[in-house]
């Protein structure tokens, strides 16, 4: 984490979602103007006083208004979750002892870990304007997934293991975009340790929600899901998360 406070989200005038997005042909409203205020204004009391009614009224309001609400704002994590897909595609065709596209097997497997997760980012990161989210995501939760392994062995990769990657993924993705879109809420911090603070309970609470949500769509064996229903199954994640934080000031 420790980028939120140098975070430039967009301004109250951009559109709910940017046009690198695929939204599928479905036409996203007008965003109203000083959409992301009651966010910000929330987050910022939040950060400044560590009050959590406060931050689950900035993400009530970030799910909300600010992204558009559950029926608007999970298509802006259009892209990502297609990355996710290509990434959950990539291990689970690598696991299997084959070489997914772009990418050669032999000259991954036996790989220092750190070494061959540069290599996955690099081939499965998208070229638009969530390439920064997405490798920074896809990082983590490639050092998580292979946590404790200082050679690339595919064939140590459990379904529990490539579940938790996909978690920390779209745990990843969406706390990354929040910070994005808080603009300057951070700098309301009195001491870095503040700052430190605020970012550790908007993690948790992004995390804790995300592995409640998706986890349980995952089912039972992996090996029959595909990349384009693990993107699915992402947005649909997302979805079920925007309105969990849609009801939080019911």
């Amino acid at each position: 984490m420790g980028t939120s406070t140098s975070s430039k989200g967009p301004g109250g005038n951009s559109p709910f979602v940017p046009g690198w997005v695929d939204t599928e042909g479905q036409q996203a409203p007008e965003a109203p103007p000083q959409r992301f205020k009651d966010f910000r204004t929330n987050l910022g009391r939040f950060v400044s006083t560590g009050d959590g009614d406060y931050l689950r009224s900035a993400i009530s309001s970030y799910a909300g208004g600010a992204t558009g609400g559950s029926a608007i704002g999970p298509a802006r994590f259009g892209s990502m979750a297609g990355a996710g897909g290509a990434l959950f595609g990539a291990m689970a065709t690598l696991r299997e002892g084959q070489s997914p596209p772009g990418l050669d097997l032999a000259a991954l497997n036996g790989q220092d870990t750190d070494i061959a997760i540069d290599m996955l980012v690099q081939v499965l990161a998208t070229e638009d304007g969530d390439s920064d989210r997405v490798r920074v995501a896809m990082n983590e939760a490639l050092s998580q997934c292979l946590e404790g392994y200082q050679e690339f062995d595919f064939a140590s990769i459990t379904d529990e293991m490539l579940v938790q990657m996909m978690l920390v993924y779209v745990t990843k993705c969406v706390f990354g975009q929040v910070v994005l879109d808080s603009n300057d809420a951070f700098a309301k911090a009195e001491s870095p340790g503040q700052v430190e603070q605020a970012e550790k309970e908007l993690y948790s609470l992004v995390e804790s929600v995300t592995d409640k949500h998706m986890r349980p769509l995952f089912g039972g064996s992996l090996k029959a899901l595909s990349s384009t229903q693990i993107e699915k199954i992402q947005m649909a994640a997302i979805r079920e998360v925007w309105r969990e934080w849609e009801a939080y000031q019911e």
